[in-house]
């Protein structure tokens, strides 16, 4: 009978489960790493035992499972981060961090699609200053004035190409320039200056130097400032608008590198402010990355909220998103140190003073940096 029973495929599993049998495995080593398997993950490496050669369905099957345990865990965590400030980041902290995706990988992941986004609106927007800046709007009056300025010239034949904008033509600076005209509606700035050095040559900056007394000369840095701001004004003289374009891109590609380079400070002052909780600094840190994987996640959605045009809807979600930003920081410091409301709000305030400075002087920096690189 006994020999009848084991026999039942039903029954063989759970006989040997009873008798403390070896449960069914397609390996007995880890494929990946070799280590005697003693479950269904490898406790070397994590790896899934799983049968070597799969079939389309064990493939797919295994596809799906491993989809949901990794992006799963990303779906959940995206939402857990919206809508619940610093839950995450006690959790992590309170060493529950297998059924979450990891703050460095989100991080790492958001910032890169947001970044990408902001790079290509800004540079379209850019692109759009620039033609905007070289570009010039002229109505009837306008017309009316360059025929009596130039009677020799057929003004209306040179404007019969030019772009129709309702009751005004849009024409080129180049076209008005041609035509001496600059100063038709504004005049355009010629050369470019840093902090209104107007000095011609290094020769004559340094004559002017050398005619002052000692103890008013430039010192060392403005010296290079100065200097600096020659080279490019005779680079890029009378094209300050590609100036303009060039390093506003660069600035904003070193924009990402900034934010980085803050995020260790963002989470020292959150330690001096909260210094008599027993929080490690790494504890701060971790609630950091988190309040950062939001911000970009929240500047990804405002991103996308901004580029669609001419429905409501998207402009006031776009505002609202910009008000859970700056309030989502307030709530999560309120759920991660537990302290009361008067507190809370205090320390946002003064952390949120401390940290703009922290911002200003950082995009200084980066200015500064790429004046004297560019």
């Amino acid at each position: 009978m006994d020999d009848l029973v084991k026999a039942l495929p039903g029954s063989e599993g759970f006989i040997d489960a009873e008798q403390g049998g070896d449960r069914k495995q397609p390996n007995e080593f880890c494929l990946n790493c070799g280590t005697k398997l003693l479950d269904t993950f490898c406790q070397h490496c994590g790896q899934k035992d799983i049968p070597k050669r799969q079939t389309l369905d064990e493939l797919w099957t295994n596809f799906i499972s491993s989809f949901w345990s990794y992006e799963g865990k990303f779906f959940l965590t995206t939402r857990y981060l919206i809508t619940r400030p610093g839950f995450l980041a006690k959790e992590y902290n309170a060493g529950k961090r297998e059924s979450y995706y990891h703050p460095a990988r989100m991080y790492v992941f958001i910032s890169f699609v947001f970044f990408l986004l902001f790079s290509i609106v800004t540079s379209q927007s850019i692109d759009k200053d620039v033609v905007k800046a070289t570009t010039a709007e002229l109505d009837k009056d306008d017309i009316n004035e360059l025929k009596q300025e130039h009677p020799s010239l057929n003004i209306d034949s040179i404007f019969r190409k030019a772009t129709v904008k309702d009751s005004s033509i849009v024409v080129s600076k180049i076209l008005l320039d041609s035509i001496n005209k600059l100063n038709l509606k504004e005049k355009k700035k010629k050369g470019f200056t840093i902090m209104g050095n107007k000095y011609e040559s290094k020769t004559a900056y340094d004559s002017i130097q050398q005619a002052k007394p000692k103890e008013k000369r430039d010192g060392w840095f403005m010296k290079k400032l100065n200097l600096r701001g020659i080279e490019l004004n005779e680079r890029y003289k009378e094209r300050d608008d590609e100036f303009g374009k060039e390093f506003g891109k660069a600035f904003l590609d070193n924009f990402s590198k900034v934010l980085f380079f803050l995020l260790p400070i963002f989470a020292l002052l959150l330690k001096l402010l909260y210094i008599r909780k027993d929080y490690f600094y790494s504890e701060h840190l971790v609630f950091s990355i988190y309040y950062y994987n939001f911000f970009y996640l929240a500047g990804t959605a405002q991103i996308v909220c901004g580029y669609v045009e001419n429905i409501s809807f998207f402009d006031y979600l776009g505002t609202a998103i910009g008000f859970w930003i700056f309030f989502y920081l307030l709530v999560a410091m309120k759920r991660m140190y537990n302290q009361s409301w008067r507190k809370t709000i205090l320390k946002f305030l003064i952390f949120s003073i401390l940290f703009f400075v922290f911002v200003a002087i950082g995009f200084a920096i980066n200015a500064l940096f790429l004046v004297f690189l560019f």
